[in-house]
């Protein structure tokens, strides 16, 4: 069955660079107060546009083996109204016209959801391209190391997707009672995602923990995601997710597949470290509270079918408006003082089982 694009305007960058050399500068001056060389007048100056290369875009950090997932794609527009081609390398190739009044186009292509490294092949009438992909079970060893603009990347730069199984809750709770126990770990306990900081001060400074901060403007999840991707087998795993998602706008419900994606790699692993969910507080802003109350209910839901303890903030130190205040009209973002040492204390009480 032939497939159709559709493609989406993305905002072009124009870059003007400088072509050859420009001439040295004359041997400074051992007069007092010498005006140095002036550098060439860009009028000068030819500039050519620097096109950047298709590459991969957009794809999911975790995705499960039995649904429908793409990757997005963006290309150049050199020659409005070009034909080319994309697919996967193998595969029949899917022809597409870019449009006439756009210089920068993006698409997408159905994921495969096999273990393994795939390569898409982009042909364009200046030549073909190879875009990689690296599909990885989320059993195995995540090879994740950094992102690149929010998305996890390999150490070689090249995108990543973790493979998951989806966990079904009656599933969860027919089994959970029949699965074989394994042990649980004796290394440093981890501690990952936000430390909550107000006024200068965090919730995990004090923490006899493995301390490591994970945020992103957009996708703080999958900063997550690359800060576990090495585990020496932790008695206890906490994640707090913090609002950072909110903040930035960029929420969306896959941030709760880290809960089953750790306990995927966990379970392959052979080790049962107690797992905590940090729920995150309703923040002050009105405009959040709603969809914060959504994201809490799902996180928590989440946690508790999957096994992770939840340590809920909101019902640790109360709202906001108590919570973060300063004095009357100034708030901080997470909950500050007296508040912010009850969820400390709660922590230590969270490392110590």
């Amino acid at each position: 069955m032939r497939m159709s694009y559709r493609f989406a305007i993305l905002v072009s960058v124009l870059a003007l660079g400088a072509a050859g050399h420009a001439p040295a500068a004359d041997a400074p001056s051992t007069q007092p107060n010498a005006v140095p060389a002036m550098p060439p007048s860009p009028s000068s100056v030819s500039g050519e546009r620097i096109w950047p290369d298709p590459a991969f875009t957009h794809w999911p950090a975790v995705a499960y083996n039995d649904e429908t997932r793409n990757v997005a794609f963006a290309l150049p527009n050199k020659i409005p109204g070009q034909k080319g081609s994309i697919g996967w390398k193998g595969e029949e190739a899917l022809p597409f016209t870019t449009p006439a009044d756009t210089d920068r186009v993006s698409g997408l292509l159905p994921l495969p959801l096999a273990p393994g490294v795939r390569t898409a092949v982009l042909t364009l009438p200046s030549g073909a391209f190879e875009l990689g992909i690296r599909l990885a079970d989320a059993r195995e060893p995540w090879p994740l190391a950094a992102l690149k603009d929010g998305f996890p990347v390999d150490d070689k730069g090249i995108p990543v997707v973790l493979i998951d199984r989806r966990r079904k809750a009656d599933e969860e709770r027919k089994w959970g009672a029949l699965r074989t126990s394994m042990p649980r770990p004796t290394g440093k306990a981890v501690v990952v995602g936000d430390p909550l900081e107000a006024l200068g001060a965090d919730t995990w400074s004090t923490l006899d923990a493995e301390l490591r901060p994970a945020l992103d403007e957009r996708f703080p999840h999958h900063a997550v995601l690359v800060a576990l991707a090495k585990l020496d087998k932790p008695r206890t795993i906490i994640w707090s997710p913090g609002n950072q998602a909110l903040f930035g706008a960029a929420w969306t419900e896959e941030e709760e597949r880290v809960l089953g994606v750790v306990r995927s790699r966990c379970e392959a692993l052979s080790i049962q470290p107690r797992l905590v969910l940090v729920a995150p507080p309703i923040p002050m802003d009105e405009v959040l509270k709603e969809q914060s109350a959504t994201r809490r209910d799902l996180l928590i839901r989440s946690a508790n079918t999957q096994g992770w303890a939840v340590l809920d903030i909101e019902r640790l130190v109360g709202s906001a408006e108590s919570a973060n205040k300063v004095r009357e009209g100034l708030f901080t973002r997470y909950p500050n003082g007296p508040a912010q040492q009850k969820i400390v204390q709660a922590l230590k009480d969270e490392l110590a089982q």
